[in-house]
């Protein structure tokens, strides 16, 4: 008789991560999770992202018998300052300036929990950005097209009018979810195990 499928819980209201997980072909169900954010900049970006993923998971309110619950974390980071999501427009203008025309890095913390094993596993994807020169009236119109108050930087490299020159790493990334590094986390957690979510 078949097994029946393991559904991933996904501890993120991130509609970028569900887009891109269902484009992968995992099923997950989306979980709320009581955990806040907290920018620091005494921790590396790679440590805060994983310590935020982290704090998702294990807040995550999960049903009973929910095995795998999967947690996020993005950060924009230039030279030693952290960018999260801004909290209002004259924030998100303070941010996109500081960005324009410079590179910066994406970093994305991922946690993979399987709660009947009690293992955990986390990872860290980075990516180099070159974000494109901007006037202040362009950075206006910008947040007026694109809604940036949801999103870590204040920008998305998958809207338009399109912000970003170049990139160097993941492309999925910096729209929120790496999926190669999520594709390795996976296969390590199911080795050996039922191979129940597609990987």
């Amino acid at each position: 008789m078949a097994q029946k499928r393991s559904i991933l819980y996904l501890a993120s209201q991130s509609s970028r991560r569900q887009e891109i997980l269902a484009s992968m072909g995992i099923p997950f169900k989306v979980v709320p999770s009581t955990y806040r954010e907290r920018m620091s900049h005494r921790s590396s970006p790679q440590d805060l992202s994983v310590r935020h993923a982290l704090g998702k998971v294990r807040k995550a309110v999960l049903p009973p018998a929910a095995r795998f619950v999967l947690g996020g974390d993005t950060l924009v980071w230039r030279g030693v300052r952290g960018f999260g999501k801004p909290k209002n427009r004259s924030e998100a203008l303070k941010i996109l300036r500081h960005l324009a025309g410079k590179k910066h890095a994406v970093v994305t913390g991922l946690v993979l929990w399987d709660r009947r094993m009690g293992r955990v596993l986390t990872g860290c994807s980075k990516t180099d950005v070159w974000m494109k020169r901007f006037s202040d009236g362009a950075l206006e119109d910008y947040i007026q097209k694109v809604h940036p108050y949801d999103k870590a930087g204040a920008y998305a490299i998958q809207g338009r009018p399109k912000i970003v020159r170049k990139i160097r790493g993941s492309y999925s990334n910096v729209v929120g979810l790496p999926k190669e590094l999520l594709r390795k986390m996976l296969n390590r957690m199911l080795k050996g195990t039922m191979r129940d979510i597609p990987a």
